[in-house]
């Protein structure tokens, strides 16, 4: 084994991960040693979440429910969302939902618009949905 892949290897086996591999270096597979506390995993993200919406909680509110499909083998859901527009500006309002609804705390006076992504444990997030129809909060109120 070249120093290389020693290097390789002692950097793995120090986070309890190991690597084999045939001497041409063409193939080498990546596993866990036992009681490790690393994480090794292979796959693809997540199916991007669909039917997202949104709808005041009551006229009278400034709160947002935001609804969406499960996504098959999602473990939690990020929700995004902008004030700029349907397309841009978006930052991260909630993260780890476990449902598939969301409730915004109360919001200032101005228009919103939300997204949600789906995750798999740690390491897969998937693309993130459609946006939402638009949700304007008035003084004390929601259209």
């Amino acid at each position: 084994m070249s120093a290389g892949r020693h290097r390789l290897a002692a950097l793995l086996l120090g986070v309890g991960l190991f690597a084999t591999g045939n001497a041409s270096g063409a193939s080498w597979a990546i596993g866990l040693a036992a009681n490790s506390t690393a994480q090794a995993s292979a796959g693809s993200p997540p199916a991007t979440p669909t039917g997202a919406a949104s709808a005041c909680t009551s006229p009278a509110a400034t709160t947002v429910k935001v609804t969406w499909t499960a996504v098959a083998h999602a473990t939690s859901y990020t929700i995004w969302q902008s004030t700029t527009s349907a397309t841009s500006g978006y930052s991260v309002a909630a993260t780890g939902v476990s449902g598939t609804s969301w409730t915004s705390g109360s919001l200032a006076t101005g228009t919103y618009w939300f997204e949600v992504s789906a995750a798999t444990g740690t390491n897969w997030v998937s693309a993130r949905s459609s946006a939402t129809a638009q949700r304007t909060i008035l003084i004390a109120a929601c259209a």
